[in-house]
């Protein structure tokens, strides 16, 4: 199916470019999108691309790389159905200096759960929606999907929802991530945990 077509947001804390093959977020230093646990931060200042969803089965893939130079430089692909309810599946750069699949969900408050780390410098990414859930996966090929998380976000059940993708440099000095290979299609995922 073709690409929805997507909206820039943020630029006051970056740059996007979109072309017919890819998308290249430049963020600017300082820049993340985290509501810690604990209260202590609250930020939301990304450089980001997204497009209003209104089918209630859908998967988003995309190829991410990202130039990484600091810790929590990232790139990510979102879905949002309101300010407080949101998750994110990012290519990002530990504490451990490891580039590392990380998955946030935002209830109010985020969670931060780090998964696998990757020995290069990209990764396909996907969200996938199923009416009221959604899950995440990524891929080392473009092929086989290893499961990452299976979850729900408040609102998700009352219709359109925003997709879309995001750059961050909460500790660095702003970085370049780039997905290609974008792919969005309406059909559903028999299985979440077989590679599919």
């Amino acid at each position: 199916m073709p690409l929805p077509d997507f909206s820039v947001n943020g630029e006051a804390f970056g740059h996007a470019r979109i072309t017919d093959k890819a998308v290249e977020l430049r963020a600017l230093a300082k820049t993340d999108w985290f509501f810690s646990p604990n209260g202590q931060a609250r930020r939301e200042n990304v450089i980001s691309v997204s497009a209003v969803i209104d089918q209630p089965v859908f998967t988003m893939s995309a190829r991410a790389s990202v130039d990484f130079a600091a810790t929590y430089d990232a790139g990510a692909l979102f879905v949002k159905v309101a300010n407080d309810s949101w998750a994110k599946l990012a290519f990002e750069y530990s504490a451990a200096h490891r580039p590392t699949i990380v998955s946030v969900v935002t209830r109010g408050t985020s969670d931060d759960c780090d998964g696998p780390t990757m020995s290069s410098d990209h990764i396909w990414l996907r969200i996938y929606r199923n009416n009221q859930t959604l899950a995440f996966h990524y891929s080392t090929d473009g092929k086989f999907w290893h499961f990452v998380r299976f979850f729900t976000i408040p609102g998700l059940e009352a219709g359109p929802v925003e997709l879309g993708l995001g750059a961050q440099s909460p500790t660095g000095h702003g970085v370049v991530a780039r997905f290609t290979d974008l792919c969005f299609g309406t059909a559903p995922v028999s299985n979440l945990r077989d590679g599919q």
